[in-house]
């Protein structure tokens, strides 16, 4: 199995607890032999979690936004 990389820049929001600004968010999906990763980076803050751990959350979504 080969290593798939992607990444892309959105703008998006960073909420401390009290207050909301807007920032540019880097979003990070990689998948190797070991399993998919999803990481999140805004304001030199990075959050990094095992794509199978929230697949139920997206099949959840994705059955949501069929007509």
């Amino acid at each position: 199995m080969t290593r798939d990389y992607r990444e892309k820049d959105i703008d998006g929001l960073i909420f401390d607890g009290i207050h909301i600004k807007p920032s540019r968010v880097t979003v990070r999906m990689t998948s190797d032999k070991y399993g998919q990763s999803l990481s999140l980076t805004a304001s030199n803050i990075q959050i990094n979690i095992p794509l199978e751990s929230v697949r139920d959350i997206i099949r959840v979504a994705e059955k949501e936004g069929e007509s």
